[in-house]
């Protein structure tokens, strides 16, 4: 059981997913900025007339108001606002599943409640981007890259046979340099092969939405 002092608090949070609760709740993952992973309760959120329901869909970034009652196993969200819902990525069905990966990619490598401010400021900057420009062969990997040096099991500093400047701006150059950065099959397969030994082969994961981009 995590607990959280005090016991009202509020976060900005992006959500993650979400699955059915009883008949009408749902239990809602949020990436917040500053508690990190959280199961929230949304009580009665499925019915016609659920007042959080826009707070409850994925790919929404809000502004959370939760409430950890003593001996309760999730906190609950008591209100809020919606600050994202990002219409030009649930326009376009590739769009749609690029942001579903980055947000499975988190879910497997966040721990619960193990604040990560860069990690949220990551999600969030990427599904910015998606949502007003698209994609290019570069925005996953560049995102999954990133991702594994927040978590401790990237390789900035290890070359796997690519440019240095390339290397260099797909760990942390703007998502414009990305978009701009050179692509072949060759290249893109090197950078696939290296997260692929990361997430399989090192930490034995593997990912729903891959197949999908």
């Amino acid at each position: 059981m995590i607990k959280y002092s005090p016991m009202n608090f509020c976060d900005r949070a992006i959500v993650l997913r979400r699955r059915p609760l009883q008949e009408n709740g749902r239990i809602v993952t949020l990436y917040t900025r500053e508690y990190g992973k959280l199961e929230v309760n949304f009580k009665g959120v499925a019915r016609a007339a659920g007042k959080l329901k826009a707070l409850s869909e994925p790919l929404t970034v809000g502004d959370y108001r939760l409430h950890q009652r003593p001996g309760s196993n999730f906190p609950v969200c008591t209100g809020g606002t919606s600050l994202r819902a990002f219409p030009g990525i649930r326009a376009a069905a590739e769009r749609l599943f690029l942001a579903s990966h980055f947000c499975e990619l988190v879910m497997a490598l966040t721990p619960y409640a193990h604040p990560n401010p860069e990690k949220y400021d990551l999600l969030l900057s990427a599904l910015e981007r998606l949502d007003s420009r698209g994609f290019t062969p570069w925005t996953r990997r560049a995102f999954s890259l990133r991702l594994a040096e927040l978590v401790g099991v990237g390789f900035a500093e290890t070359s796997v046979g690519l440019d240095h400047g390339l290397w260099e701006t797909l760990h942390s150059g703007s998502w414009d340099g990305v978009d701009a950065a050179p692509a072949d099959d060759d290249l893109l397969r090197r950078v696939d092969t290296t997260l692929e030994k990361c997430f399989a082969g090192n930490l034995g994961l593997t990912f729903k939405t891959a197949a999908f981009v």
